[in-house]
Formats: C-alpha cells, structure tokens, sequence
C-alpha cells in the first residue's frame, strides 16, 4: 500500500499545482478547472454499457476496489451509501450516484459485482470489463492498481482508496483522499453544489 499512498499523494499534490483556485474541501481537493475524462466503454452490473453519458446528466461518486477486497472496499461503499443518506433532503437529480469500477475484472464479472453491490444499497452501479479497458480507464484518473500474487495461485490487488467526484457534465471535478468521513464527505459534496 506504500506504493499506492505515494502514488496517491503525488497526483493529488500535482491537482493542487494545476488548480488556480484555493482549496475548498475540507476532506479533498477541488480541480479547477474540471478535467475531461476520455472516452470509455464498460459494463455495468446488470449487463448495459456503461459509457460516458452514465456519468453525465447528475453528479457521481466514484471508488475504484473489488468484490475480494476485505477491509478498504466495503467500509469505503458503506461511507457512500450513508453520504446518500445524508443528502436525501436535496432534490433527487443533486444526489449523487455511487459507482464502483472494479479493478480486478479476472473474477469480478457483472454477476459478481451485482451480487456485490446489492449487500450495500440497490442505487449503487458495479462496473467492470476487459482487462485493458479498466486499465486504460483507470490510468486516465490517476487511478494506480497492482495485482498482487499470494501463495496457492490467489492473489489480492492493491489499489488507490480515494474517491473521485465527476460534475453532471462528466468532469473530474474533485478527489478525495482517505480516510473518508461520511459526515464531511456530505459537507464537502454540498459545498460543491454551492450549499456549504
């Protein structure tokens, strides 16, 4: 994870230097201007493409993990889906969807992610695909992965644990970095909006 974490503070410290307005977030970085994200061709866990218009017309949390993860994912998800909770007085089209791209796509097929996804909340979209597309598409985000082999054949990926939050116009627009906080994380989505 020493990797990842250096990883991870060296793209957020390089966000920091491209952006010309301060830092808002109390828990994470706002990118001024919001960055572009490159085309894309996934699949969600219920079959359907998951492509570039899934991420506009309404804001999006995004966490990159997978379905064997045994601490970082599951407490991750289970903080987005309680920041769901907080925001549910703001109009539905303002809260925000929750997605999980995987980054381990050998076992974590549609099936597994919608069995996945399902022990957390029904808003919550699982995403995967070919080995290349996840790897392209997390590259293009900052996102670092690395399979790591264990005895027997199995293996465990290590990954960056921050969250990304993309804009209705499907922007990166801001990262934050952990540990995460549902309580602030909320604060902080609000202050995007304007509301803070």
């Amino acid at each position: 994870m020493l990797l990842i974490s250096a990883a991870t503070g060296a793209w957020v410290a390089r966000q920091s230097l491209q952006s010309s307005a301060p830092v808002e977030l109390a828990t994470g970085t706002r990118l001024s201007p919001p960055r572009e994200l490159a085309e894309f061709s996934l699949v969600s866990h219920q079959g359907q493409p998951f492509e570039r218009d899934a991420v506009t017309g309404r804001w999006t949390l995004m966490f990159f993990g997978f379905t064997h993860c045994p601490a970082v994912c599951p407490a991750t998800l289970a903080t987005l889906v309680e920041v769901r909770k907080r925001l549910g007085g703001l109009d539905v089209g303002e809260v925000p969807q929750i997605v999980l791209v995987s980054v381990d796509p050998e076992r974590d097929t549609p099936e597994t992610m919608a069995a996945y996804v399902a022990r957390f909340d029904s808003s919550v979209i699982g995403v995967t695909g070919p080995s290349a597309a996840i790897d392209q598409f997390a590259a293009g985000l900052g996102v670092a992965h690395q399979k790591i082999p264990l005895s027997g054949g199995d293996y465990m990926v290590d990954h960056a644990a921050f969250i990304l939050l993309l804009d209705p116009e499907g922007r990166e627009a801001a990262v934050f970095s952990p540990p995460h906080s549902a309580e602030r994380l909320a604060a902080d989505y609000l202050r995007m909006l304007g509301r803070g």
